[in-house]
């Protein structure tokens, strides 16, 4: 993998020229773009995209990169977020009463496959349910009855680890 991955996510109304703009200010920067994957939603009008790119012949700061992209993501009305690949991100995992998939990515967490922090496990069970797990995270209970719904929603967004 080569040294200072970085990853760009945006989303924006959709319009032609996009897709060019971003690789020409990736390429005009000196980075190779290693993996590009984009989503237009036909039903919103949306466009979704997600670049991840490497220096190629200039070592750029990140934070030029991002001061750079300020342009394009304005004349476009760009939502979006770039980052250093190798900075594990900070997560918050919502489950279930079963408990196969939480097993499954917090063993890939543990052997290095996500490279992710995780924060808090939010469930709409009863930590009992998971009594056999052991998870190094926080476990918080969610209550599921519909007219707690909303705060359960609040609830959430207290716990969440943020950017």
């Amino acid at each position: 993998m080569p040294d200072h991955q970085y990853v760009l996510t945006l989303s924006c109304p959709d319009r032609p020229g996009i897709v060019s703009a971003v690789s020409t200010f990736l390429a005009h920067n000196g980075q190779n773009i290693l993996d590009a994957q984009q989503f237009d939603d036909v039903e919103t009008n949306k466009f979704f995209m997600r670049v991840v790119f490497t220096a190629a012949d200039l070592a750029v700061e990140l934070s030029a990169l991002q001061t750079g992209f300020t342009a394009i993501a304005e004349r476009f009305g760009m939502v979006w977020q770039m980052r250093d690949r190798a900075t594990r991100r900070r997560v918050m995992l919502l489950v279930s009463k079963s408990d196969h998939c939480l097993v499954d990515i917090l063993y890939r967490w543990r052997t290095g496959e996500l490279a992710m922090t995780p924060t808090a496990i939010v469930s709409n069970h009863p930590r009992e349910s998971y009594t056999s797990l052991d998870f190094g995270a926080i476990v918080r209970p969610l209550h599921q009855h519909p007219s707690l719904v909303p705060a359960g929603v609040q609830g959430c967004k207290a716990l969440s680890p943020g950017p």
